[in-house]
């Protein structure tokens, strides 16, 4: 029972650790600066009254990126 519990402890403790490698493996989708294209494409393809205010958004968020590219 013992050995048993000890193997099962250690299968666990692996498992943890592969799940935290693959979680951490990906940069997360949710940086805007793996693909800066995003924002303009939705610029272009905003409705009238949103294009002026997506444009800006893309252009402040372009510049943020080549900004942290410079301090990388």
């Amino acid at each position: 029972m013992s050995r048993a519990l000890q193997i099962l402890s250690l299968l666990i403790v692996l498992g943890i650790a592969v799940l935290a490698y693959f979680l951490t493996l990906a940069p997360s989708q949710d940086d805007p600066c793996l693909n800066p294209q995003n924002d303009v494409s939705a610029a272009i393809l905003g409705d009238d009254k949103d294009q002026d205010a997506l444009a800006n958004r893309a252009m402040l968020q372009r510049k943020l990126c080549e900004n942290l590219d410079t301090l990388r």
